[in-house]
Formats: structure tokens, sequence, C-alpha cells
């Protein structure tokens, strides 16, 4: 598939209310996670977009910020606005707090969500992360319906449409449980061994 045929989408729009302050902007070795993240992603394509409720914050990234057009809704809504903001066929959906996500891995989803609607990568104790997943632009409608409806809950939109969801598993992804890691605590950065951070 051609990099022109895919979005990175960002979300930054969370409240982390656990880490005190706007993870997204949290500095490791002097640089922003997020800009981390956004330049870790280039080589999979430069089609990235930030979904955010604060434009301002993220400006200095010079990448595009797309406010949710159901605003309270999470990161669906985050996925909706974005498939709305910018015409790509997959979106490759990325929690803003991911600083062990390796692009090899995306990669593979990539492929692995040919002939499906999503791509949505599991741990080993079958836990899902929807908010590191890979989603065909033929979601979208259902996607609306469910937020038309006043539905948050992210899973339940893609099992209980007639949407084909891949379910990838560490092996079949190359991918292991520290891959997935987010950081929802000052704790986890201590978890993580994530030093020289501000």
């Amino acid at each position: 598939m051609n990099s022109s045929d895919i979005s990175i989408v960002i979300l930054a729009g969370g409240q982390s209310r656990r880490m005190g302050f706007n993870k997204a902007l949290l500095k490791i070795d002097g640089r922003p996670l997020i800009q981390i993240l956004s330049d870790r992603m280039r080589p999979l394509t430069d089609r990235i977009i930030i979904s955010a409720n604060d434009s301002d914050s993220y400006r200095f990234l010079n990448i595009p910020v797309i406010l949710d057009r159901f605003s309270g809704h999470g990161p669906l809504a985050g996925l909706h606005a974005a498939m709305l903001g910018q015409e790509s066929t997959l979106y490759v959906l990325l929690a803003c707090d991911l600083p062990n996500l390796p692009i090899t891995m995306l990669e593979k989803m990539v492929l692995l969500c040919e002939g499906f609607d999503a791509a949505i990568p599991r741990t080993d104790n079958g836990l899902a992360h929807p908010l590191c997943a890979v989603y065909r632009r033929t979601c979208l409608p259902y996607i609306e319906q469910a937020l038309e409806r006043g539905e948050k809950k992210f899973i339940e939109i893609f099992v209980s449409n007639p949407l084909a969801v891949r379910w990838i598993s560490p092996e079949e992804g190359q991918y292991n449980e520290t891959d997935l890691a987010n950081i929802n605590s000052p704790d986890d950065l201590h978890m993580l061994g994530i030093q020289n951070c501000s």
C-alpha cells in the first residue's frame, strides 16, 4: 500500500488526570513525547494528524490538529473527526503516550489489515488495544451511527456491527507487551525505565 493511502492519527485529547499534566507534552531527553511519537511514525507516512481539543498546545509540531465533532465522546470521536478531516484508506490510531511503540509493529499491522475493516492487537492475556490499531475507512458510517446514539465504548462498535476485525497476537504482529505500554501516572515512567524526563 502506498504511504499516501495511510494517515496516522495521534490522540492527544485526554484529560491526563492521573498524570497531573498533559502527558503528550512530557519531555523525554528534552523532546515532548508527542513529538517523539510523530517523528518515529514518519517512515510509514507523512500524513500525520493530531486529534485534540486544544490546537495551540501542538502548534510547534506543524502538524494539523483536528477537533472532535462529537464533544465529550472520547477516542471514538477523535477517530471519527480524523476520518472526516482527512481522507485515507487506512487510519493508524495511536494514543499519545506510547513511548516504546516500534514502527515495525505498525508496518506489520497495516499489512495484516488487508481484507479487514480493522486490525487490533491483543496481548497474551487477551486484552485488546484499540488505541494502537489500524482502521479502514469502511468503519466510518458505523462509528458515526454509534456516536449519534451516544455510544462511547470503542471495542463494542467493532464487535456489534458487520465489520471484519483481525485480532493480532504478539507472535503475529511481532511485538511484546512493553511495546504497547502507555503512561498514565508518574509511576509508569519508573516501571518503563524512563529517565531524563520533565
